[in-house]
C-alpha cells in the first residue's frame, strides 16, 4: 500500500462487494485503505517498541462507501488471536497443505514430527511445503504459539 503497487487489482476485486479488513494491529489495514481512497486520510499507527505489536489507532469499525461501487469496512486490530478446542491430532486437518498428505503417511495417527514414512516430513524435506508453515504447526501443536 505504501509503494502503490497492486491497488488497481485491489479495486478491481472490491468492486461491487462489501469487503471487511480485519487482521493484527499493525499490519496496515489503514494503510490500505488511504491507498484504496485518496484523501480519507484515515489514522494509522506505528509498532510498539514494547509489545513489537500495532498500537491500535482504529478504535471502532467504520464502513466506507467506494466511489465505484461496493463498500469497506476498516476494523480495530487484533491483538491475539488463538486457537481452541483443536484436538492436537486433528492439527494438522487444518492445514491445507499437509491434510492432503494424510493418507499417505505409514501410520494413521502419525503426528508429522519424527515418525518413519510421514509423507509431511517428506514434502518438507523436498519443500513441497514451506518451512514456516510447519514451524506454525509445531509451536501451535507444542502449544507455545507465540505469533500472535
Amino acid at each position: 500500500a505504501l509503494k502503490k503497487t497492486g491497488i488497481k487489482e485491489v479495486l478491481d476485486a472490491l468492486k461491487d462487494k462489501t469487503t471487511l479488513f480485519s487482521g493484527h494491529s499493525g499490519v496496515g489495514k489503514s494503510t490500505l485503505l488511504n491507498a484504496i481512497l485518496p484523501g480519507m486520510e484515515v489514522r494509522t499507527g506505528e509498532i510498539s517498541d514494547w509489545s513489537e505489536k500495532g498500537k491500535h489507532t482504529t478504535t471502532f469499525a467504520e464502513m466506507f462507501e467506494l466511489p465505484f461501487g461496493g463498500f469497506l469496512i476498516d476494523t480495530p486490530g487484533i491483538r491475539e488471536l488463538g486457537v481452541i478446542d483443536i484436538e492436537k491430532q486433528e492439527l494438522s486437518h487444518f492445514f491445507p497443505e499437509m491434510r492432503e498428505r494424510l493418507n499417505q503417511c505409514r501410520f494413521h495417527n502419525c503426528r508429522h514430527i519424527n515418525e518413519p514414512s510421514c509423507a509431511v516430513l517428506a514434502a518438507l524435506e523436498t519443500g513441497e511445503i514451506e518451512s514456516s508453515r510447519y514451524e506454525s504447526y509445531l509451536s501451535i501443536y507444542n502449544g507455545n504459539d507465540t505469533r500472535a
